[in-house]
């Protein structure tokens, strides 16, 4: 290869090495700027979504804690001066679980578990909608067992008082 540039007439290796360069020019531009200058534009994508998301999660945040200063979780705002227990119970019987409900047990002051056997999930469904929009009741923990009766559930769940 040595031989052939060195036979070459002074100006045809001038055009072979500046060709050259010209091509060693466009490998390293193809194989290694563009490439970082793509992955750094997304980066900054990414970085513009995410500074996005922290806003978001900010006001959020921020309607999170007036919320709670308030003692609304969306609806009377909290049980009213009443137990858990017994916003739970009255609610039950106001939905018409009651035939279904087989035991609610108190854990504390915030908290309760209740167990149902063989009632309607839609109705159940309202029941637990109903408690936390009115009382800001929320659930801890939650387990549902379908029956063969279509429609029909075994529920035990825990729930928390509003904070």
């Amino acid at each position: 290869m040595k031989a052939w540039f060195l036979s070459l007439a002074p100006r045809e290796r001038a055009i072979v090495a500046a060709g050259a360069a010209v091509l060693l020019l466009l490998v390293l531009w193809l194989w290694l700027w563009e490439p970082l200058a793509q992955r750094v534009e997304a980066l900054e994508q990414g970085v513009a979504v995410q500074e996005e998301d922290l806003a978001w999660m900010q006001q959020a945040a921020a309607e999170i804690t007036q919320l709670r200063r308030s003692g609304g979780a969306g609806g009377a705002g909290g049980l009213q001066g009443r137990s858990l227990l017994t916003v739970v119970d009255q609610a039950t019987r106001t939905a018409g679980l009651n035939t279904g409900l087989k035991r609610i047990e108190p854990e504390g002051q915030a908290r309760v578990r209740v167990q149902f056997e063989q009632i309607a999930f839609d109705d159940f469904m309202r029941w637990l909608d109903g408690l936390q929009r009115q009382y800001g009741v929320f659930t801890q923990t939650i387990t549902i067992e379908r029956e063969e009766a279509p429609g029909r559930v075994n529920i035990r769940l825990t729930l928390d008082a509003p904070a």
